[in-house]
């Protein structure tokens, strides 16, 4: 019998690893470890409301769940909550990863803002959770939960605001891009999560055309604090990996900076076409959008360029992730382009072609960013262990990452195909054909579980990295 693939070990070579990752504080290492965990089961719960939510699709199993007493109501905000709280805590577990670089031991008094952070972060998680399964939530998008657990959330982040400045405040002018992205980041998110809770003053409540404007302004801005964690973690793991800082000192990378900042204030614009609002802030917001995204399609070629020069072969996974980033840039980019052409814009608002845009977004861009992110860290804590993750190198894995971008690429072309198809009925005055009402919840709930198959697999295998003991990994 010939050998599997996956049986033969291939060991990461030098160019995958950090230098100098052998001594450093183990309470910096394990602030890292946490906020890895902390993101890898944020997406979990992310995707097990998303398979629920998808085969809520289907009339019959709908109506076993709605006599088990799961709604369709909680499932929402559970998926795109604990979606955000997996982008924001695997940059901010990046972030702690550059802490190791920079930074000594950690003193008592940052040990216990980052002790209390966690603390809150896991009170907020859990009662979150808890309270959206019963049925308690605000109905606002992105923050969905009663706004009660915004106060752990926000006094943790402030915690970590002091702990972040604390460290690299002076001289933080000096230091690569990357660290001026995640601080402003960090800055971004505590502006716009108080902005978000606007609603909650009687004068911008009673006034629907000033909650809607708000509302998508804060989420613009959102979006842009957790963007700015993800592209700043896209150009120091590609400093870490070529050993190479020119590039987080470059004309190009400081661009990138400037217009993501730019675009944090004016992203709105193009998802508030149907309001009435001055047509300089549409064209503002569009230019600015399509300018970042340009910009970011040129970087992350050229950091998935500059990886693929310098990983081992064969296979190595953040090498796949970055170049599934970089075709899923341009897509975004083309698709952003047309979406932000008011009349097509008009066409299709409302339908599953922004939701498949905005799936495209978060799945191909920020999410296979912060993969390849992890798969380096976690590559790197084995190494320090003096081990490899095998399965990581594995033939199998290679085809986890394979499937499930061809999984994504089959739901969002199906939902930007139905919403299509919805949207040219819709200006005609015309009922969805009977066909597409009859087949689309099977198609839907199929691709999203082939999807979720293949995703599962690899939480599953990232899960047994992480929360692996020592003893069993060979220390």
């Amino acid at each position: 019998m010939t050998q599997s693939d996956d049986a033969q070990p291939v060991r990461f070579d030098e160019p995958v690893l950090g230098a100098n990752f052998r001594d450093v504080d183990p309470s910096r290492r394990y602030a890292t470890l946490t906020f890895m965990r902390g993101s890898i089961v944020s997406l979990a719960i992310a995707l097990g409301a998303g398979v629920l939510g998808v085969l809520y699709y289907i009339p019959a199993i709908a109506s076993v769940m709605q006599r088990l007493g799961i709604q369709f109501a909680s499932l929402r905000p559970i998926h795109t909550t604990f979606a955000a709280a997996f982008i924001f805590l695997g940059g901010i577990a990046v972030v702690h990863r550059y802490f190791e670089d920079v930074a000594g031991a950690m003193g008592q008094a940052e040990r216990w803002r980052l002790r209390i952070q966690v603390i809150l972060w896991a009170i907020a998680g859990g009662g979150i959770l808890g309270s959206l399964l019963f049925g308690v939530f605000s109905g606002r998008e992105y923050l969905g939960f009663h706004p009660i657990f915004s106060i752990p959330v926000l006094l943790g982040w402030l915690l970590f605001t002091w702990n972040f400045f604390a460290i690299l405040g002076k001289g933080l002018l000096h230091r690569p891009v990357h660290v001026s992205m995640w601080a402003v980041g960090v800055l971004f998110f505590v502006y716009t999560f108080i902005e978000q809770h606007a609603w909650l003053l009687s004068r911008v409540f009673a006034d629907p055309l000033t909650d809607i404007r708000l509302q998508w302004k804060a989420t613009g801005t959102l979006v842009g604090s957790f963007n700015l964690l993800v592209y700043g973690s896209l150009v120091y793991i590609g400093v870490k990996i070529t050993k190479c800082e020119s590039y987080a000192h470059s004309r190009l990378a400081y661009a990138l900076f400037g217009v993501g900042l730019l675009n944090s204030f004016t992203n709105f614009g193009h998802h508030t076409y149907h309001l009435p609002q001055n047509h300089m802030v549409k064209w503002i917001s569009f230019v600015i959008s399509m300018t970042e995204i340009i910009i970011l399609a040129r970087v992350v070629w050229d950091i998935a360029s500059m990886v693929k020069s310098r990983c081992p072969s064969p296979p190595c996974p953040i090498k796949l992730f970055l170049a599934s980033a970089k075709w899923w840039t341009g897509y975004i980019l083309a698709t952003s382009i047309l979406m932000s052409i008011p009349p097509l814009n008009a066409l299709i608002h409302g339908t599953t072609v922004v939701m498949a845009h905005g799936m495209g977004a978060e799945i191909g861009i920020d999410a296979m960013v912060l993969f390849a992110a992890i798969s380096w860290m976690v590559i790197e804590i084995y190494a320090r262990r003096g081990t490899d993750p095998t399965v990581l190198s594995s033939c199998r894995f290679r085809r986890w990452i394979i499937g499930f971008n061809v999984g994504v690429v089959a739901l969002i072309g199906w939902l930007t195909v139905s919403g299509l198809i919805t949207a040219v009925r819709r200006y005609d005055g015309l009922a969805r054909p009977q066909w597409l009402d009859s087949s689309n919840h099977y198609i839907l709930a199929g691709c999203g579980l082939v999807a979720a198959f293949f995703l599962g697999n690899l939480l599953i295998a990232w899960m047994g990295l992480l929360f692996a003991r020592r003893r069993s990994v060979g220390q």
